[in-house]
């Protein structure tokens, strides 16, 4: 993809969503991550993932920023862009 600067128009209500949520999970995350580093139980994490619906959450920040990501790079470098993502894989 080009090194183009280009402007993304989306609601401000939506990145005030998406801020509120991704300060949300950066700071639970490093209480989290800090309390499991000094002893404390792994579960917490699972705990905090689960209570906090963080997987549609993050469906759903993901959503608004590729829609408004499609608007000016289009369908196919938005899919080309999900192509380079390496996810989680079983060690099995």
């Amino acid at each position: 993809m080009e090194n183009v600067t280009r402007s993304v128009e989306a609601e401000l209500a939506g990145f005030t969503d998406l801020f509120r949520d991704l300060e949300e999970y950066v700071v639970s995350l490093d209480r989290v991550l800090s309390r499991i580093g000094a002893g404390g139980d792994p579960g917490i994490l699972l705990e905090y993932v689960v209570e906090h619906g963080l997987p549609a959450r993050l469906a759903r920040a993901r959503g608004f920023v590729g829609d408004a990501l499609e608007t000016v790079i289009g369908a196919e470098a938005l899919e080309a862009i999900a192509d380079q993502v390496e996810g989680y894989r079983d060690r099995t």
